[in-house]
């Protein structure tokens, strides 16, 4: 027997301490740097094939998914079909913690293989788990994975999308499972794991997908649930029964019995207990190829993957499937989502507008958004946007629209008040100008941080145009038109949000400035920018006007844009109080508050008493409530009127 040198398998030790290191740097970098915001699903396959699996159902990608987790996804069990499930063995960050507390399992002498029928069945779990998954992630285009994943608990520190003990279950099961049991939760718990067993059977998956395509086209009404239970299901039982897959991956580990001496050594060091001395080749369903074995084999050319000395093979397909996953999404856009709601015939002879630069468009939740504000437009029959390059699509009937529409339609004119008006000011400047490259919602919002920062800027409204059509509100003795066109032109903002500093890179241009402003009362221009507040509760719309009343006094506050956000909490106190049903501001000759109520239910003082209590009960989601402080001052009483308008 050849003395035994054993190297250690590099190649897999490299890419695994590659994947450590970069999470740690994004840990330590999440502490270290308050501006940095870690990613730790930016390179998820299984979330990307999830993704992409909704998108198929729903034609919308699954909430944070981008072509980076999809295609690493669909390279990945491409990978399975041509080499082998290389992502478990060199990639998996849980694969390789489950590795590391096995050793320690078997240093410790308590750890343990499962054989026979409790190992074939515990297998059903991770295929439950798929099915649930997959389930619930197409029928809400949300990533249910996140609810109880291990690994996305532990590095967001159980975050928002986090259900906290799923996850704990999860995390206490993967711990306590893989110290005593081998590989516990690849083998039995995990759903990317079933699926890339189901994938080893590529055959039986493109056969009943074809099945279901054939059965559609038919006008058979079988949701897509139905194949999916078929593939979940005959995964599970091909597994169990064969332990093994239907043809690939084509790449398998090979023995040469005339030259083993049968050792053993080989099956001590397969991390998942496969028994490769009895085998002339390893067809179990649970060999990753990570390679193991033949680096623990002393005796040369014994062990080799399809009778091949290229131990460099596994690593190497590995890198290049992830390279190429990277490439794909480099250089491919998916739709974020692709809805239509329009009559087929019309869909066909549809007209289509194309918009980039949407930066409000950026994920599922806006693009869903977008599509919502589509359908109020008569004539819209769909949309399709593209998160990443935020652009959209409009399909439309060009019968009833037109380019100029559909643009006036996605465009949302803004009325801000900045700031709140010195009363002593008696006049307000005007200056009017075009402004280009200034389109979207953070469009305004960039606008508003830039006219914020300047003294004398009182608001600012637009409406829609090409150029957008602006007016300025400022005060004459600080600025003139001139001096506030350079600062809309200025190239780069900086602005401070919940305590955090943002610098933007900015393109708007000014043209078309009116030279001479206008001038015009303090009164005028408050009227023009105040934007009233509203919000019912209680039942407000079930009641005949008759029976409601309103109590309406002065609310200088109510002309301040930092406190409006103050407002709900308002909302949230008077509604403790069943009688009253709406809270609104409104600005006539002046700024006013009025509070309607159930008529005769209620006497002034009592209304003043809760306007000026000196704090706010807050109702919170959960049935909790709060207490804050009242920033409003209701100095003046009002009136009630007797009958109202609704």
């Amino acid at each position: 027997m050849a003395k035994n040198n054993k190297p250690d398998n590099y190649y897999r030790i490299s890419l695994q301490w590659i994947i450590v290191v970069l999470l740690a740097y994004m840990t330590i970098r999440m502490f270290a740097d308050t501006d940095y915001i870690a990613d730790f699903e930016a390179y998820c396959p299984f979330g990307g094939a999830m993704a992409l699996g909704s998108f198929f159902v729903n034609n919308s990608l699954s909430c944070s998914m981008s072509e980076v987790q999809i295609f690493l996804g669909v390279a990945l069990l491409i990978g399975i079909v041509l080499f082998s499930k290389l992502f478990c063995s060199y990639i998996c960050p849980l694969g390789t913690f489950t590795e590391w507390l096995g050793g320690l399992g078997r240093k410790w002498k308590m750890h343990f293989t499962l054989s026979g029928m409790p190992d074939r069945g515990l297998r059903v779990f991770k295929y439950g788990l798929l099915f649930i998954t997959f389930y619930y992630t197409a029928g809400s285009s949300e990533l249910f994975c996140k609810e109880f994943d291990p690994y996305y608990a532990v590095f967001t520190g159980f975050g928002n999308d986090v259900v906290f003990w799923f996850a704990l279950s999860a995390l206490a099961l993967l711990i306590i499972g893989s110290f005593f049991i081998t590989q516990f939760w690849c083998k039995y718990l995990c759903p990317l794991g079933a699926l890339f067993n189901i994938f080893t059977n590529a055959i039986m998956v493109a056969g009943v997908l074809a099945l279901f395509i054939v059965l559609r086209l038919l006008d058979v009404e079988i949701g897509w649930q139905w194949p999916l239970a078929v593939i979940v299901s005959a995964g599970f039982i091909m597994e169990t029964v064969r332990m093994k897959g239907w043809i690939f991956p084509s790449l398998k580990i090979t023995r040469n019995e005339a030259t083993c001496t049968s050792c053993l050594k080989c099956d001590k060091a397969c991390s998942m207990a496969i028994n490769i001395s009895e085998r002339p080749v390893v067809e179990h369903i649970d060999c990753h190829l990570c390679g193991d074995c033949i680096y623990a084999c002393p005796e040369k050319g014994v062990l080799t993957i399809n009778r091949r000395e290229t131990r460099w093979l596994p690593a190497g397909a590995t890198v290049a499937l992830v390279a190429g996953g990277l490439l794909l999404a480099s250089n491919i856009e998916l739709p974020t989502i692709n809805l239509k709601w329009g009559e087929q015939a019309k869909i066909e002879q549809a007209a289509v507008f194309t918009q980039s630069g949407l930066k409000n468009v950026k994920c599922y939740g806006s693009s869903m958004s977008f599509a919502n504000q589509m359908k109020r437009v008569a004539g819209v029959l769909g949309v399709e946007t593209f998160a990443r390059s935020h652009t959209v699509k409009v399909f439309y009937d060009p019968e009833k629209l037109n380019d100029e529409v559909i643009k006036k339609s996605i465009f949302s004119p803004t009325r801000t008040m900045l700031k709140q008006p010195d009363p002593a000011l008696k006049t307000v400047a005007v200056a009017e100008m075009g402004i280009n490259k200034y389109f979207d919602s953070y469009d305004a919002f960039y606008l508003t941080q830039l006219l914020r920062q300047t003294d004398g800027v009182i608001g600012f409204t637009t409406q829609f145009g090409e150029p957008v059509h602006a007016k300025i509100y400022y005060v004459p003795a600080e600025l003139d038109p001139q001096a506030i066109a350079k600062i809309i032109e200025n190239p780069q903002l900086t602005y401070k949000s919940r305590g955090k500093e943002y610098t933007v890179n900015l393109t708007f241009e000014v043209v078309d400035l009116r030279e001479q402003a206008e001038t015009i009362s303090l009164k005028e221009a408050v009227s023009a920018l105040f934007r009233p507040f509203a919000q019912s509760f209680n039942k407000f719309k079930s009641y005949p006007r008759e029976q409601l009343a309103v109590y309406e006094l002065p609310m200088p506050q109510a002309t301040n844009p930092s406190l409006r956000r103050q407002m709900m909490f308002m909302v949230s106190h008077l509604s403790t109080n069943d009688n009253i049903l709406r809270f609104e501001t409104a600005y006539t000759d002046r700024p006013v508050a009025r509070i309607w109520f159930l008529k005769d239910s209620l006497q002034e003082n009592h209304l003043l008493e809760a306007l000026r209590s000196d704090t706010l009960t807050v109702h919170y989601k959960g049935g909790k409530t709060g207490k804050v402080k009242n920033l409003f001052r209701f100095e003046r009483a009002g009136k009630i009127i007797a009958t109202a308008e609704k």
